[in-house]
């Protein structure tokens, strides 16, 4: 190493000259900041601490989560190799796993800017109910049907249901767009404090770390791992099941679905949405629910929606870059139901989607074949647990009994030598000697 100027020499190995090894220093970086990194690798390893990568990095995180710091605190930080492949449920999609030590820069940035989107979600009336903690798919319906009763008294007078569904949302979300959004919404919050009434929505932050902030979340959402990715699918498979606008490879716009930045920014950018059907309808009796890039508008007015139906359109195409998908658009009365994230919504009751059912029998039935053909390791046994658990969680609260059972019966008597049921089949569980082995 040149002492004069830090340079890297590597002509004295060819020669006698007597050299000494030096490493590079990271003492400049303010230890609350390398803590703040650490704290994100410890909240990026919560649940992955038994994922392939997860294992590989936790070999050389002492010595590189100071590197990493180093990186983001004097803005060189670059994204590496993401890995894609394609997943064929429920639908096919294109999927980009990033680098762990990137996902350390997620959930670095996550950590800052959740807090300040939650305040934002709430002052707009708790209409947005993915990728918030204490909401999910059961507080979406419940909530849809909870305005669906309110709007219609009960279902005493008529009201109607509007539901909406964006075409391409993570492949339409415009970088540019988004990006000046963010921005904007950042620099707006730099200056002000931010208190809810709760210590864990308190933010403070130093000075210097709203530059590494803005630098940083830059950094991400213009970032293209369609350019410097490792295909994990067989490439035949992406011009047989895959069109041409979903795929980041052949659309000039979007976001890699597989991100945590890219849930919690779409939730942002259709914030903006919601702000302007709140406005749209503000003199008018309605309830709205929002769920990723399905919607739904509960009015008393039929008229009035049918007449909000382009509105809300132009402003998409105009503003947000998006577009409504135009063979997904349900409006009948309230009476009626409404299909809404896997539920069919009813007057006093709520159903499981046939597509649901169909998709849960199928898998058991998958599962029961896997089952009798082969002996089953710990890592396919867990991810067994894992999608029937998730399965049997989102069949709670709808009146799925005898359905949970048939499809945990139609696996056959091979499932109990592995896992036993809890509750009235509400989740499983594998047996101890299997999880001795994990």
């Amino acid at each position: 190493m040149n002492f004069s100027n830090g340079n890297a020499n590597n002509n004295n190995k060819y020669n006698t000259n007597v050299i000494r090894p030096v490493t590079a220093s990271y003492d400049f970086v303010p230890p609350s900041f390398l803590e703040s990194v650490w704290v994100a690798y410890h909240d990026c390893l919560r649940g992955k601490m038994n994922s392939t990568q997860a294992l590989e990095y936790m070999q050389i995180a002492d010595a590189d989560i100071p590197v990493l710091a180093h990186e983001l605190w004097t803005g060189i930080y670059k994204p590496g190799t993401s890995t894609c492949f394609l997943v064929r449920y429920p639908k096919w999609r294109e999927v980009f796993a990033a680098n762990f030590r990137d996902r350390i820069v997620h959930h670095w940035i996550c950590l800052r800017l959740e807090p300040l989107f939650e305040y934002r979600f709430r002052h707009q009336g708790d209409l947005s109910f993915n990728c918030r903690k204490g909401f999910g798919t059961d507080k979406a319906v419940e909530h849809l049907a909870a305005e669906m009763r309110r709007v219609s008294s009960n279902y005493h007078k008529k009201a109607y249901v509007f539901k909406g569904d964006i075409s391409g949302f993570f492949m339409s979300i415009n970088k540019e767009l988004l990006w000046y959004l963010l921005e904007r919404f950042i620099r707006r919050w730099r200056f002000r404090s931010v208190h809810f009434g709760w210590e864990r929505y308190r933010l403070d932050m130093p000075e210097m770390y709203w530059d590494i902030l803005l630098r940083s979340t830059e950094v991400v959402v213009m970032h293209h791992p369609e350019k410097d990715c490792v295909l994990n699918s067989d490439v035949w498979l992406w011009s047989e099941h895959m069109e041409l606008n979903k795929s980041l490879f052949t659309s000039s716009t979007g976001e890699p679905i597989g991100n945590l930045t890219t849930q919690l920014f779409a939730n942002f950018l259709m914030s903006f949405f919601i702000s302007y059907v709140l406005f749209l309808f503000r003199r008018k009796n309605f309830g709205m629910a929002q769920f990723v890039d399905d919607f739904a508008v509960v009015c008393d007015d039929l008229q009035f929606l049918l007449a909000a139906i382009p509105l809300l359109d132009m402003f998409l195409r105009n503003k947000l870059k998006l577009r409504l998908h135009k063979d997904k658009r349900y409006l009948q009365p309230v009476s009626h139901g409404i299909l809404f994230v896997g539920t069919f919504i009813k007057p006093g009751r709520n159903y499981l989607s046939n597509r649901t059912c169909g998709r849960m029998t199928e898998r058991c039935r998958g599962y029961g074949k896997l089952l009798s053909e082969c002996e089953c390791d710990v890592i396919k046994l867990q991810r067994i647990e894992q999608v029937l658990n998730s399965y049997l969680g989102f069949c709670m609260r709808k009146r799925t009994y005898n359905f949970r059972k048939s499809c945990i019966e139609s696996i056959g008597g091979n499932f109990y030598k592995y896992f036993y049921v809890r509750g009235s089949y509400q989740s499983i569980r594998l047996r101890r000697k299997y999880r001795m082995l994990n």
